[in-house]
């Protein structure tokens, strides 16, 4: 179970938890949301009723209800309340919560296990439920990929996470969304982390010394050149060590665990993502992006200056990654010295 900070024994003061008590829909995610901002120190019973306009006792069950859903919130005499540790399953109030804290909110949808959480959002935009949108989920029974292949989706501590949208713009403006939300999610995961290891491997995987980290997958749906839907996934291999996936696939993947050397806080990690993922979808649709994504790629490409193999149907191409052009593309230095764009393919490096 990934923990908090060591607590503090002492109580903080009302008076610097900057928590607003106006129009509480959630009280699960207030209370939460107020441990998390007292954090690493107590927040007494008094004030959590006083908050919640409620009694001493209404707290304490409401307490009770949320360690009994995985949450270790610890308890002592004449200080209060901490949040001590969080569970390795995703618990909405505590996303909630996080994403509170973040400033930045959208509708979230949480499931035990799902077929597809790409499939779940496809399915929420058809029955027209407000965008953008987010759908996080413990197992994937049917998890995609790019071309077609599965993800592996275990249970117990990674991140499966879509998102819904409703850009309506011409498709041309948004061409390189998947590129642009690697470059930004990459870049978090580095600081979050503290590495400047993980990259890109051209178009959609993260990879952390040469050993599959995350994969990403956009889909769209276009009308008339105007793109009406849209949908990212992202699976995220955070706090399942490796060695429980398949012999296939443990020896070429990593996780944040792994890279850390200790469990990540999945919640906060979560919400985390979710805020740059929205921020960076307001930056891409107003189509003002190329260029900075040109030069932002050089700091994440995995596959710069070395020789790869590329199969683009029927066709195989050996030569040195040479980045990437304006419009996305993979620029590829053939033997003869001659430079081809490559718009899609299957990539390995020699």
């Amino acid at each position: 179970m990934p923990n908090y900070p060591k607590g503090q024994r002492k109580r903080i003061s009302p008076r610097k938890i900057h928590v607003k008590s106006k129009k509480i829909q959630d009280p699960n995610s207030f209370v939460l949301r107020m441990l998390i901002n007292a954090a690493p120190y107590y927040v007494s019973g008094s004030v959590l009723a006083e908050k919640l306009n409620m009694s001493r006792v209404g707290v304490w069950s409401r307490i009770d209800k949320l360690r009994k859903a995985g949450l270790t919130i610890e308890a002592a005499q004449n200080l209060g309340y901490r949040l001590a540790g969080e569970p390795n399953e995703f618990n909405l109030p505590l996303i909630n919560a996080w994403m509170k804290e973040n400033r930045k909110s959208c509708k979230i949808f949480a499931y035990d296990q799902i077929d597809s959480t790409n499939s779940e959002v496809e399915r929420l935009l058809a029955n027209n439920e407000k965008s953008p949108l987010a759908v996080l989920a413990n197992q994937q029974l049917k998890g995609r990929g790019r071309l077609g292949r599965t993800w592996h989706s275990p249970k117990g501590g990674n991140l499966y996470l879509s998102f819904g949208f409703r850009p309506n713009v011409q498709a041309i403006r948004i061409r390189n969304f998947t590129l642009w939300q690697g470059i930004h999610i990459c870049k978090f995961l580095c600081d979050y982390i503290g590495t400047d290891k993980i990259k890109i491997k051209w178009p959609n995987d993260l990879y952390y010394k040469e050993k599959k980290l995350a994969g990403m997958l956009a889909e769209a749906s276009i009308d008339c050149e105007r793109i009406k839907t849209l949908i990212f996934g992202l699976g995220l291999n955070v706090n399942i060590p490796t060695k429980r996936f398949p012999t296939s696939l443990s020896k070429g993947s990593v996780s944040l665990q792994n890279i850390a050397g200790g469990q990540i806080r999945l919640h906060e990690l979560s919400a985390k993502i979710i805020k740059i993922v929205l921020q960076s979808f307001e930056r891409s649709i107003d189509g003002s992006v190329q260029n900075e994504l040109f030069e932002e790629w050089k700091d994440v490409d995995a596959l710069y200056g070395k020789s790869i193999q590329i199969k683009t149907g029927k066709e195989s191409l050996v030569g040195k990654s040479s980045g990437i052009d304006a419009e996305g593309n993979l620029q590829l230095k053939l033997r003869n010295g001659r430079i081809k764009n490559i718009h899609s393919g299957e990539i390995t490096i020699l």
